[in-house]
């Protein structure tokens, strides 16, 4: 038995990220995995963001504030790292890992390992640059200690894979491109980061033709869901990071999912396949109403057909077992681990 002890699972943005896993314990200890928060009888620590990533100070003082801080709580034990952001940036959590003794950083979203060398705003890769570039020339020895997590947004609302309403053959609205479009004034190591993220969301209303039957205005969240089940598409914008609640909404009432191109983004479950689970259009918007057209035009056959593999993908692959089983192959990847014995 494997046993795993996390770290202040709910402070913070460690709460969400440990979410999942809390709610496994019971699944988890079928696969000779227990998990703790207060027993100091454990064989690897769970550190999440909360305790060694500070996005209220400069990003050179955050990272000298983890390293510190990891030397306290793990007190020289095996731990593992996670980074619960929203995007693939591996800003103040990569500083970390590169100067510090932890077997695994653990992300939900990742890049391909070339694309991190190109340095952009925040380290994230769509917002272009900006006042707090960053790239990564990652070496091997740090490369295979970044780790998918296994989970994303996906899993945070079983509620939509266990009642789905039937595929709506009538949908009198073209697009539903309600979201919240403009971020407050926000900052990341004392530099504003809600700039791109507003001028992404709203650039698409921008564009967005008036031909189509559309709506941006808010609503009531049970009338927001209604006119997301009657219309034909839906726009998911990129937000602080690529994975969006949205995205699982859509495919819960059956409404075609329209966002930008995810095709560099590496996520487990991945359910992003263009033209096959969501329509990819360009991070600028620049080709939306096109992708609009082309979905609209061949309407009732991707109505059925992309509805149905993304719902599939979606039933199959976000079970918690299957994540259960992804954290039990992490540790039989690791030498020194006997699943269902001890530590040796």
């Amino acid at each position: 038995m494997i046993k795993i002890k996390v770290l202040n699972p709910t402070e913070d943005r460690n709460e969400p990220t440990f979410r999942v896993l809390m709610g496994c314990r019971d699944i988890l200890k079928t696969y000779s995995i227990d998990v703790t928060t207060t027993s100091d009888d454990y064989d690897y620590l769970f550190v999440g963001m909360h305790d060694f990533v500070n996005k209220k100070i400069p990003l050179q003082d955050s990272i000298d504030w983890g390293l510190e801080n990891l030397e306290k709580v793990t007190e020289g034990g095996e731990y593992f790292l996670f980074d619960g952001s929203d995007s693939t940036s591996l800003m103040g959590s990569y500083e970390v890992l590169e100067q510090c003794d932890a077997i695994y950083l653990f992300k939900n979203q990742l890049l391909q390992r070339e694309y991190y060398k190109n340095p952009m705003n925040f380290g994230r890769w769509f917002w272009e640059s900006g006042e707090l570039d960053l790239g990564y020339d990652i070496k091997d020895k740090d490369w295979d200690r970044i780790k998918l997590s296994g989970w994303n947004l996906g899993h945070l609302n079983p509620t939509l894979i266990e009642k789905m309403p039937s595929i709506n053959p009538y949908k009198p609205h073209d697009v539903c491109a309600i979201y919240q479009g403009e971020h407050k004034e926000n900052y990341e190591h004392g530099i504003r980061n809600d700039i791109p993220y507003t001028e992404h969301r709203k650039g698409a209303w921008e564009i967005l033709d008036e031909k189509f039957e559309s709506r941006t205005e808010k609503l009531p969240p049970e009338e927001y869901i209604h006119y997301l089940y009657e219309s034909k598409v839906c726009l998911s914008p990129f937000g602080m990071g690529e994975v969006c609640f949205r995205d699982f909404e859509s495919i819960n009432v059956g409404t075609i999912m329209i966002k930008p191109d995810m095709g560099m983004v590496l996520t487990e479950p991945n359910i992003y396949i263009d033209k096959e689970t969501y329509f990819a259009v360009n991070y600028d918007w620049s080709n939306l109403n096109e992708v609009i057209d082309e979905v609209l035009s061949d309407f009732d056959r991707i109505n059925r057909e992309v509805i149905d593999n993304a719902r599939r993908k979606f039933v199959n692959g976000y079970r918690y077992e299957d994540y259960c089983f992804h954290l039990y192959n992490i540790f039989s990847d690791l030498n020194n681990i006997t699943i269902g014995g001890s530590n040796e």
